[in-house]
């Protein structure tokens, strides 16, 4: 698979941040003109190296739970699920862990897609694991 814009993007964001001149090193280190003629294998090398000089890629500063939730259902089942989170019965309280768990537990890929029944079943499930794990939901 050949590198993507996003890749070279990566490397004009690490150059900047670490202060290196992007075609110096390129063709010091792989005796190429331009980026864009690496190869797979060289863009690791390359992001091995800027991890190496202390760089990391930032994530965006976006909310544990960003999408918004209309129904009130599938807001209860946030509610469920960050409680959950907080007592320290569920390790990753994100939006990614919890639509893991919905399509565990409903076979739907997205909270959003629920209907009611599928709703009634992630309530009762969260309920029922509250429960085993002496967690209350009324606080």
């Amino acid at each position: 698979m050949p590198p993507t814009k996003a890749d070279y993007a990566k490397i004009n964001i690490a150059c900047k941040e670490l202060g290196l001149d992007k075609s110096q090193l390129i063709s010091d280190r792989y005796k190429v003109e331009s980026s864009k003629q690496l190869t797979v294998w060289q863009l690791a090398d390359l992001y091995k190296h800027f991890r190496n000089l202390g760089w990391r890629v930032k994530r965006s500063q976006t909310s544990k739970l960003s999408p918004k939730y209309d129904d009130a259902q599938h807001r209860k089942i946030v509610a469920m699920w960050i409680t959950l989170h907080k007592a320290g019965v569920i390790r990753n309280g994100s939006d990614r862990a919890l639509q893991a768990y919905v399509k565990r537990v409903v076979k739907i890929d997205n909270l959003k897609w629920c209907d009611g029944s599928d709703c009634y079943t992630l309530i009762e499930s969260l309920k029922s694991w509250g429960l085993r794990e002496d967690v209350d939901f009324d606080r």
